[in-house]
């Protein structure tokens, strides 16, 4: 038998905890970036329908996104400091669950600010407006 690999990633990750919270965090930048790219991307006929143009639907887009998501993203990195430097004891499952709810909650109740409401309306108007003139 070979070393446990679940203890050699632990072991890992203690020893570089900040490159786990790194890697992380740019894994975290690429998919949200990916998804603000896409959702712009797929909504390319109601650009012309939004006040600013493709730029003000591509920057309520990038301020919704991430009005919701860098406080996540500041929770998670700090999250991942406490566990990966400073418990690594408490690295297991259930513990990363109770992190994931309290994620979604608070990315629901981000979602729920009026700033960041106005943003969605500016975008949906502009959607409805395409599908009314496409028809």
């Amino acid at each position: 038998m070979g070393p446990d690999p679940h203890s050699a990633a632990a072991a890992w990750q203690h020893a570089h905890p900040l490159t786990m919270v790194l890697i992380s965090t740019v894994i975290s930048l690429i998919v949200v970036s990916l998804i603000v790219l896409i959702r712009w991307g797929v909504s390319y006929k109601a650009w012309g329908f939004h006040p600013e143009g493709a730029g003000g639907f591509l920057k309520d887009e990038c301020v919704r996104w991430g009005a919701i998501l860098l406080p996540y993203l500041a929770l998670s990195i700090g999250f991942k400091f406490f566990i990966y430097d400073l418990h690594p004891e408490w690295n297991r499952p259930e513990v990363w669950a109770g992190f994931v709810v309290v994620a979604i909650v608070g990315r629901r109740l981000l979602a729920r600010h009026p700033f960041i409401k106005a943003m969605g309306r500016h975008i949906d108007l502009a959607k409805q407006q395409a599908k009314g003139a496409a028809k």
